[in-house]
């Protein structure tokens, strides 16, 4: 079976982000800056928070991370967006999830000025997202996509794996990951089921896909049984078992002699999506007008 790591990957991407940073540096008299709103310290996302603080500093990126308390409520979350999206000391937003009940909404994403939403959430970037045909113009339409699913195209690409003509499974339909997804693959000419916790016979879609990706959050339930022999798996799920690790939505051991090729968890999806969104956070940077004020980003 072989491995999908995606560690040589993101360290490639993050190799490459130095000189751009200090470009930033020279232009703006600063370093490219990335704000952080997190509201649950023990969520399967704050471990990826601490490792995106530590990747930042690292490279020499500003990072600071807002910790508000549900109770404030909604209202105080909008004004503290309202002040981080007016703010020309940050280039980028970005949102962790889960949020709290009720603060998943449309207005939500749109607090985000687009030049800022490096996760790509905003309809502004989701719509241009969803009008492209092509991959080409997604990548070179000047506006920011989900980290997560650009990742897994990224680790695709990486690892030799060529969509055009293959069957994709993918479970999940979120805005984060699933839908988004699915539409940058058909973009690449692949043919795409996207399943959920209403399709009926996923066993049989699964059966006839030569790749399932799976984004659902469930720990290792996709198992051996549900794969065709020979079928390749990218796991996107960040899940903690009954022993508190960390693991993903395959059995990676279960899948062994029937999977073709499978990402871990961690080390496959998760740190190329850090790399993308630090490389979206210099790029936020590169775009900022000299005077700090942000605005859509162009092409």
């Amino acid at each position: 079976m072989r491995i999908l790591e995606g560690k040589t990957l993101s360290a490639g991407i993050l190799g490459a982000l130095p000189p751009r940073i200090e470009a930033v540096r020279a232009r703006l008299g600063r370093p490219p800056s990335l704000a952080i709103v997190n509201y649950f310290e023990d969520s399967p996302s704050a471990v990826y928070v601490k490792r995106k603080i530590a990747a930042c500093e690292k490279l020499g990126i500003q990072v600071k991370l807002f910790a508000p308390k549900p109770e404030e409520g909604y209202p105080a979350f909008k004004t503290l967006l309202a002040r981080i999206g007016a703010d020309p000391a940050y280039d980028a937003l970005m949102i962790e999830r889960p949020l709290p009940d009720g603060f998943e909404t449309l207005e939500t994403w749109d607090a985000v000025p687009a030049a800022k939403d490096v996760d790509g959430l905003s309809t502004m970037n989701m719509g241009r997202l969803f009008i492209s045909k092509r991959f080409s113009e997604i990548e070179n339409g000047g506006f920011f996509v989900p980290c997560t699913a650009l990742a897994v195209i990224r680790l695709m690409r990486f690892h030799n794996i060529d969509p055009a003509g293959m069957n994709i499974a993918v479970a999940g339909r979120s805005a984060v990951v699933g839908r988004p997804l699915a539409h940058m693959l058909t973009a690449l000419d692949a043919t795409v089921t996207v399943c959920h916790t209403r399709t009926g016979n996923i066993a049989g879609v699964f059966r006839s896909a030569d790749l399932v990706i799976t984004a659902a959050g469930k720990a290792r339930w996709l198992k051996r049984e549900l794969l065709p022999a020979g079928a390749a798996v990218i796991d996107v799920g960040t899940n903690f078992d009954e022993n508190g690790r960390m693991c993903g939505d395959a059995d990676f051991e279960d899948l062994k002699g029937t999977a073709a090729a499978v990402s871990p968890v961690p080390g496959g999806v998760g740190p190329v999506t850090l790399a993308c969104l630090l490389e979206a956070t210099v790029r936020a940077a590169e775009l900022a007008p000299k005077a700090g004020k942000g605005g859509i980003i162009l092409t």
